[in-house]
């Protein structure tokens, strides 16, 4: 919600699920539970002009597995996952998340400089935007559409620099540990496929 009104944005992610071959034990789960990957960009939604909010792809395959199995679900054995699996893939529907599965939200002070970027508070935007600005929901979706591409490159003209640099917002490469998001947010967390 924004000063004029209701916005939204979206983007079409790829989620695939890979299973462990049975052969692979892990003691009692016969090849485990598997291991989920994204395919696609981040959500991009300007609020006014120059003005961004992105919903980053810091979740998993797992987010949207559980958001669709539900609360009833309870992880165990291979086979468990492989009948969740085959009910989601029948499903078309939305599932709304809950704000402890919601991705990091981030904005950027100058949107050419990405050493800006800043976190924003899913429940005060109005701390970051100004008054007026509040977040209704994040919601997950499974369609048939093509994963979107193009929206972030639109935006963040600079990205597929830093990417093919392997270079974090700061500037920095490799992994670093301090607490200042520059440091530890890079381009796979808003474009995760090859930059052309």
């Amino acid at each position: 919600m924004t000063p004029e009104g209701l916005k939204t944005a979206s983007s079409v992610t790829e989620g695939s699920w890979s299973m462990a071959p049975t052969w692979f034990k892990i003691g009692d789960s016969g090849g485990g539970p598997g291991l989920g990957s994204l395919r696609g960009e981040a959500v991009v939604l300007e609020l006014e002009p120059q003005r961004y909010l992105f919903a980053l792809q810091d979740y998993s395959a797992l987010t949207a597995f559980y958001a669709f199995a539900g609360p009833d679900f309870r992880a165990g054995m291979r086979q468990d996952y492989i009948a969740m699996l085959a009910r989601i893939g029948a499903i078309r529907d939305s599932r709304t998340l809950a704000p402890k599965h919601y991705p990091l939200l981030v904005t950027f002070d100058d949107i050419n400089n990405p050493a800006s970027v800043r976190r924003v508070d899913p429940g005060n935007l109005a701390s970051t935007f100004g008054h007026g600005y509040r977040l209704n929901a994040v919601t997950l979706s499974i369609t048939h559409e093509p994963v979107t591409e193009g929206r972030v490159d639109n935006v963040l003209g600079w990205l597929c620099d830093y990417k093919s640099k392997r270079l974090r917002l700061s500037g920095q490469t490799g992994p670093i540990g301090d607490r200042i998001l520059a440091n530890n947010v890079g381009s796979g967390d808003f474009k995760n496929d090859e930059c052309e």
